[in-house]
Parts: C-alpha cells; sequence; structure tokens
C-alpha cells in the first residue's frame, strides 16, 4: 500500500529541500507536511468521511496540496479540469473548486478562495492522520478517453497506488531527471509523477500558466525533460521564440497522444539542443512503446519490454508482422476494468488484454508502427480513409498549426472528405490545396480554417464535432 506518511518521513530527514515548486511558490517538503495536515483537519472538520468520494477542480498547486490532504485522510480523491458536468458514475460527494459546480450542492462544496487560505494558515496541523483502512480501498479515480473519445473512469486502490508510482513510463525510459509534464494534473501520467517524485524526495515541477511564465520556470529551476503533446509543444516554442529565453538544461522532449509533425520537431531542434520522442501508451496501461524521433518522425517504436503486445483480427486472431490488425496489450499494473461502467469494461478489456482502439502493425525489425484508429476510420462510398495519415500529411505543410480530417456533407447532400485547419501567417491556400492533392492518397474536397481543433479533456481530437 502507498504510504502518503512519506510526506512526514521527508519533512524530518530534508525538511527544507524543495517539495514543490511553479511560476509563483515554492514549497518545501516541511511546509508541504504541515499545509497537508491543516488541510486535513479543516475537511475532517466539514464532515468529510472514508467511503466518499472528492473531486477537486484546482489550480496545479492548490490541486496537488489538496489531494495529498485527502489521501492522508484516507479520502477517495480525483481530479477534474475544468467545470463541465461529472458522468453519473462519478459525480463526487464533495467538491473542492474555486468556483461551485451545478451538479454539487453549495453544502458539499468548499470554495478555495483567499479567506479559505486564510483559514488554512490559521488553523492547527491534525496530528493523527489515518490514512487508507485497506489496501482494497479506492485511493484515486483517474479520467480517459482514448477508445471512444467519450469520458470514462479507472480506479486505482491504495494497494495498487504503490505499484502504480513504480511502473515505467516514458520518461523513466527517455528521461532525464528534473522532468515537467505539461498535461493536466488530474491525468494519470502527471499524477503519477507526482508520486514519483514524492516517494524520491524529489521536486515537483509544474507551470500553470501556458505564456510567458513557462520558459520563466523552465529556465530558473534544473528541469531537463519536458512531456506534452504536440499541440502543448508547439505553444511552448512559440512562447519560448517570443520571450528569447534560452534553456540549455533541456535536453529531452517527449510528446504523446498524437504523432507529431516532421515541421513541429524541426522547431523543436531550431530552438532546443535535445533529442526527441515519441511516446504510445493509454491511461488504462500507462506507457507501451517508444520512439526517438530527433532524426525522422518515420518507422516505429520500440515496444516497453514489460508490455505484451498482440496485433489481432476482427476474430481477435494474432496476425503475423507487416499485417495491419487491431492492437491489444497487457502488462502488469494495468487497470482491468472502467469504474461502474460494465459495458465499456466489457468491450474494452477481454481476456486480460486491454483493446484500446487502435490499428497498427509490426515491421520486420520488430517495432510498433501505428496506421490509425478504429473508431475513426471514414468510409465514404465503400473507401475506407485513415484521417490520420492525411492529418500527418496536412501538418508538413508551411502554416499549419493544427489540423483533422472529418467526414462531411456538400451542398448536394454527398458525402465528402474535409479537413480542419489552425493556421498562422505562413498559410497559403494555394500552396496548401496543390500540397494536398500531389502528396495525399485521400485528397479532402473542403477546408475549413478553425481557432482551434476540438479536443476532449485528454487532449484526444473529436471529429465528430467537426462534421457539417
Amino acid at each position: 500500500m502507498f504510504d502518503f506518511e512519506i510526506i512526514s518521513h521527508w519533512a524530518q530527514v530534508q525538511g527544507k529541500e524543495l517539495a514543490y515548486a511553479d511560476e509563483s511558490s515554492e514549497i518545501t517538503f516541511r511546509d508541504l507536511d504541515s499545509i497537508t495536515r491543516k488541510i486535513a483537519f479543516l475537511l475532517n472538520e466539514k464532515g468529510i468521511k472514508q467511503g466518499e468520494l472528492v473531486a477537486t477542480i484546482l489550480p496545479p498547486q492548490l490541486g496537488w496540496l489538496c489531494t495529498f490532504a485527502l489521501h492522508r485522510l484516507g479520502i477517495t480523491t480525483m481530479s477534474k479540469n475544468n467545470l463541465s458536468g461529472f458522468n453519473k458514475e462519478a459525480t463526487p460527494d464533495w467538491l473542492i473548486s474555486l468556483l461551485p459546480h451545478n451538479q454539487i450542492p453549495q453544502d458539499r462544496t468548499i470554495i478555495f478562495d483567499q479567506a479559505y487560505f486564510d483559514l488554512i494558515k490559521a488553523t492547527e496541523e491534525m496530528q493523527a492522520l489515518p490514512g487508507y483502512s485497506s489496501p482494497d480501498v479506492i485511493a484515486r479515480l483517474f479520467s480517459t478517453s482514448g477508445t471512444t473519445g467519450d469520458v470514462k473512469y479507472i480506479d486505482r486502490t491504495a494497494g495498487q497506488l504503490a505499484e502504480f508510482s513504480t511502473l515505467n513510463a516514458s520518461y523513466d525510459f527517455a528521461g532525464t531527471d528534473h522532468i515537467m509534464s505539461l498535461f493536466p494534473y488530474g491525468a494519470g501520467q502527471t499524477y503519477r509523477l507526482a508520486l514519483k517524485c514524492l516517494l524520491q524526495g524529489k521536486p515537483y515541477f509544474n507551470c500553470s500558466f501556458p505564456d510567458y511564465r513557462l520558459p520563466k520556470v523552465l529556465s530558473k529551476y534544473p528541469i531537463r525533460t519536458l512531456i506534452g503533446s504536440p499541440a502543448q509543444i508547439a505553444g511552448f516554442l512559440d512562447i519560448q521564440k517570443q520571450t528569447a529565453t534560452s534553456l540549455p538544461l533541456i535536453k529531452t522532449v517527449i510528446m504523446g497522444g498524437s504523432v507529431p509533425s516532421k515541421q513541429l520537431v524541426d522547431r523543436i531542434l531550431s530552438q532546443l539542443d535535445c533529442r526527441v520522442f515519441n511516446a504510445y501508451g493509454s491511461s488504462e496501461a500507462l506507457n507501451i512503446a517508444n520512439q526517438e524521433i530527433t532524426q525522422s518522425v518515420e518507422g516505429g517504436a520500440t515496444l516497453n519490454p514489460e508490455v505484451n503486445l498482440q496485433i489481432v483480427d476482427e476474430n481477435d486472431v494474432p496476425l503475423a508482422p507487416l499485417n495491419v490488425g487491431r492492437i491489444r496489450y497487457q502488462r502488469p499494473g494495468m487497470a482491468t476494468s472502467y469504474y461502474k461502467n460494465l459495458a465499456a469494461s466489457a468491450e474494452f478489456f477481454k481476456s486480460g488484454f486491454f483493446y484500446p482502439g487502435d490499428l497498427a502493425y509490426i515491421d520486420e525489425t520488430g517495432k510498433l508502427v501505428l496506421d490509425g484508429r478504429v473508431n475513426e476510420v471514414i468510409n465514404l462510398g465503400g473507401v475506407k480513409i485513415n484521417p490520420e495519415a492525411v492529418d500527418k500529411i496536412a501538418l508538413a505543410q508551411l502554416g499549419v498549426l493544427d489540423c483533422a480530417t472529418f467526414a462531411s456533407f456538400d451542398e448536394t447532400g454527398v458525402e465528402q472528405l474535409a479537413i480542419a485547419l489552425v493556421v498562422d501567417g505562413d498559410f497559403n491556400s494555394e500552396l496548401f490545396t496543390k500540397a494536398m492533392e500531389a502528396k495525399s492518397p485521400n485528397k479532402p474536397k473542403a477546408y475549413v480554417q478553425v481557432t482551434e481543433i476540438p479536443r476532449n479533456e485528454n487532449g484526444k481530437i473529436l471529429r465528430h464535432k467537426l462534421r457539417l
């Protein structure tokens, strides 16, 4: 069982050492121990009990502090990125937030404003922290949407968190301490990084704002590995260029969520002296494969040695190398079902394997080559199109910052291939159209410029929201 009283241990052993740092504050291990004890005292006084689910919708630092305080009380926790609706199966008993939520009663909501922060500073520290009563108690819920785009939840017990915190992730294979993740705190990989830092007595770095403050944090602290989605890394590069910030300590950039373009990799290498990796995985099973793309975005990814991965046909029969099929995999410590969602569990967890909904093949060297998603294949008059393949070509064109290929209807009601584009001042529509006609085997018939590509909380493209 993960022992959150390791916080008290580090407070005694290295109390003055840094436990957390962001764009505006630093927290030592002694501070972490004291503040979480005070928050725990107030939450206990409020009447929050073991067996209840508490959600936080807070900036990273406050979410980090409140989550550890709840863990020390033995409470089931979850983090949310925004005030959108809660799923029926994961509607919390309590909410800690900056703002009220229409699904949670006022008397079950703790508004974390300046008055509450002042109350924390003035209150006493809770001395006897109960922790979890059993390794089988659910300690944390994570949201995930990689299979369908619909939000589902994975639960981890207090016992499972101990193994979860030690599982190898992408930054264990490719990264160098210290590490900063741009993914939200509620994401499984970021929360696991926070647990890993706590377990090892190392600082957890964060920046709440994707603006000039981000390169400021990266230049102030010895951060050597940066993790994020391609869109997040592209935004960071814009800010770094605008602020003319030199970041010689960053030696590794790891991207996940979608395959980055060669254009983005070239931008990274022009601004940073680093190696670039693309990681493939899921919230359900963490890291599955890694590919260094410093020199080329082409080729396959090396499988995590802890993973048993197979490519299977529609009848779950394993396929020989070079044959495209559905991915399924298993690894120690992976989730085996979704929280209170029997239908989704039965669909995506079978015979000890997780089916992420991705298509791929194994190449001649044993590497994994992704080839789109099962539920995103577009069928136009019997012609099956992988939209990610079209996205990849579009992203390589000058001035294209982000894009998403989707199916739409023309004025006569005939279904056609379209593409939504986020562009900058270098974009030339005539040159782009010519490039797509020359390079893409499936040529979009319609082009739509948008301010942003719709994505869910975990960064996955919501293509159905673009359908016209």
